[in-house]
């Protein structure tokens, strides 16, 4: 069975990765990771879904959250 995560709640695939604490989505063509962190200023951290859901790379996010 074909799994697409619009259909399925279950289905992790569009992180980049799936079974970790990262919310960043998974790199394609359409979505590359070429932006960079509005944090850090570091580039090609974040793909274009990143950035319209609002999020920040994984390294500031840990720190924000205590989790280093």
């Amino acid at each position: 069975m074909n799994r697409h995560y619009w259909n399925d709640p279950d289905d992790r695939s569009m992180f980049a990765d799936p079974h970790g604490n990262s919310a960043l989505r998974a790199v394609s063509k359409r979505n590359p990771r070429n932006l960079p962190c509005p944090t850090c200023k570091q580039p090609n951290r974040l793909t274009p879904a990143d950035k319209r859901q609002g999020y920040q790379c994984d390294q500031c996010a840990d720190e924000a959250e205590g989790a280093f």
